[in-house]
């Protein structure tokens, strides 16, 4: 009787359970029947339209690849959390709709729903970050500027998905937890709004504001001569320091938010 009573959930400690990677493709089919990537889809083609529309204005300037270094990091921050939450949402769905929280963990731990279900958003956002990167420098050749290096091809990759991966740990914490999958969303969508305007922020308050990381750790600075009207663009550090914060917070979320899904009650 007191091994039965650490276990949590009921879910019996000698019982078999499916490995880490059979959850994940369990999740990933979940998410095709809400047509998860149908909406991953729509979105990152209406980001790459935005952007495209907004570096072939800076084409007929200069063909210096910066551009798009600088350009893509502003797009992101106002497409990319609201996708990282809807993709967050979206995983978490199914078991909020048909309330199935005490089924699911009679057959599985707590602790490995979770990390399946966080891993499965985690895959889907590396997906879509590579294809958004990857399809960012085609166009980007194709209006006519220089090819991005590789390096910073991997700096952006790296920097954009660290930012997604701290949103949709905090949404998928939400939602584990608030049954309403509305609150969420706009969190999602506050967080769009906010990053729309992050740039105008004073920096001590933009590091607040998680949206505006996909601009912090950009490589790319833009000078403007009011007296001329001509702008440079500039090569800088990666601020490897606002990376450092951003994966602090993203595992202390994790770690808090398993430590209180693996503790509660449904």
């Amino acid at each position: 009787m007191t091994g039965e009573k650490n276990v949590p959930h009921n879910v019996l400690s000698d019982a078999p359970r499916p490995g880490m990677a059979r959850q994940v493709l369990l999740e990933l089919r979940k998410g095709r029947r809400k047509h998860l990537w149908l909406i991953c889809a729509a979105m990152l083609g209406a980001l790459l339209m935005w952007f495209g529309v907004q570096s072939s204005r800076q084409a007929e300037l200069t063909a210096d690849y910066r551009v798009l270094l600088y350009s893509l990091p502003t797009v992101n921050a106002i497409f990319l959390p609201l996708l990282s939450t809807v993709v967050a949402s979206t995983v978490c769905d199914v078991e909020n709709r048909a309330n199935t929280w005490k089924l699911l963990l009679t057959m599985e731990r707590a602790e490995d729903l979770f990390c399946a279900k966080w891993l499965t958003c985690a895959l889907v956002l590396a997906t879509v970050v590579t294809a958004e990167v990857g399809l960012a420098c085609v166009i980007g050749v194709g209006l006519g500027f220089q090819p991005v290096p590789a390096g910073e091809c991997f700096v952006l990759w790296v920097s954009t998905l660290s930012v997604c991966l701290f949103v949709a740990t905090v949404i998928e914490c939400l939602c584990l937890f608030i049954a309403n999958q509305f609150v969420p969303l706009v969190l999602g969508v506050v967080l769009s709004f906010l990053g729309l305007f992050s740039m105008y922020l004073p920096p001590a308050v933009s590091a607040l504001v998680p949206s505006s990381y996909f601009g912090l750790m950009s490589t790319v600075r833009m000078s403007y001569d009011a007296a001329t009207g001509a702008m440079a663009w500039s090569s800088i550090a990666w601020p490897v320091g606002h990376l450092a914060t951003i994966v602090f917070l993203t595992v202390t979320a994790f770690a808090l938010s398993l430590r209180a899904f693996a503790r509660k009650e449904l």
